[in-house]
């Protein structure tokens, strides 16, 4: 028998954070008060909702913090620790471990005291780098720099590409682990690889939920609409911790749905209590385990 996972747990009144690209929001009360997490630090990891929100500025380059995008668009981000060397405790641990955990990153910049936070997107960790930085009594430390992809990126890849070859063959609980094992990657890849890692990651737990769901719908449990080049069923994954899709990569979070259900989960008159109940629904499955 399988054994249980520790998941956390969800329930029915939890809100889902929606935000507006380029949208000034104010730290507090716009997102402290209904999503709950600190008032301050560039990690504020919520108790009451899936979010785990970051803040970046020019603030920060005192402490030798120098956060970018680079050219293809992920963004680097500095872990927390003003002092000593940073470890992945709190929240550098929440950033690291969000997939797992089914928090969504939302990133924001701080346009200025007093000034607000100006909402650049969800993203998703896909690794992170060590290096010599000065902490703020200029004793140089470890420090760590995440890599965050946008979930733009994301989102398509899931929809467009066809099974992965590696899955085809693999039982319900092989590729089970298969997914599992690639949502706790541990980013200690140089930058290139650490891209394709998080690609891989969402392609593994994507093939999964895929056979998990049968060529049945997880949310109406009807059969799929119409089969693709190939044969297979179709069905659309379908993340249930954001508004869109592709976010956090772990089966627990993810669902197979037909066009339809997908369609109504995002816009329909009862969208967030049809997102709820599958979240509930993939809760029970996952806890479970492979019948």
């Amino acid at each position: 028998m399988a054994s249980k996972p520790a998941f956390p747990s969800l329930s029915i009144a939890e809100e889902l954070p929606s935000f507006v690209l380029g949208k000034t929001y104010q730290r507090w009360p716009d997102l402290n008060i209904p999503f709950g997490g600190g008032r301050q630090g560039g990690i504020s990891d919520s108790a009451q909702a899936p979010v785990t929100f970051l803040f970046t500025g020019d603030s920060g380059e005192r402490y030798g913090y120098e956060d970018r995008f680079d050219d293809e668009g992920t963004f680097f981000f500095s872990g927390e620790g003003q002092k000593s060397h940073m470890r992945f405790v709190r929240g550098n641990m929440a950033v690291r471990d969000h997939s797992v955990r089914g928090k969504a990153l939302h990133l924001f910049r701080t346009i200025g005291k007093g000034k607000g936070q100006k909402y650049l997107g969800e993203f998703v960790y896909h690794g992170h780098d060590w290096v010599r930085a000065p902490d703020v009594e200029g004793i140089l430390r470890n420090a760590i720099i995440f890599r965050l992809v946008p979930v733009a990126r994301l989102e398509q890849l899931e929809l467009a590409s066809a099974v992965d070859d590696r899955a085809k063959d693999l039982t319900l609980q092989e590729s089970r682990n298969r997914a599992i094992a690639a949502s706790k990657v541990d980013g200690s890849q140089n930058g290139k690889e650490g891209s394709r890692t998080v690609y891989e990651r969402s392609r593994a737990v994507r093939d999964y939920v895929l056979l998990r769901a049968a060529g049945k719908c997880e949310l109406c449990e009807q059969p799929a609409p119409f089969r693709r080049n190939g044969g297979l069923p179709y069905l659309e994954p379908h993340h249930t911790t954001r508004v869109s899709d592709g976010g956090p990569d772990h089966p627990q979070f993810v669902a197979a749905l037909c066009p339809a259900c997908h369609r109504e989960v995002h816009y329909g008159e009862h969208a967030r209590t049809k997102n709820l109940t599958l979240m509930e629904r993939l809760q029970a499955i996952e806890s479970a385990g492979p019948a």
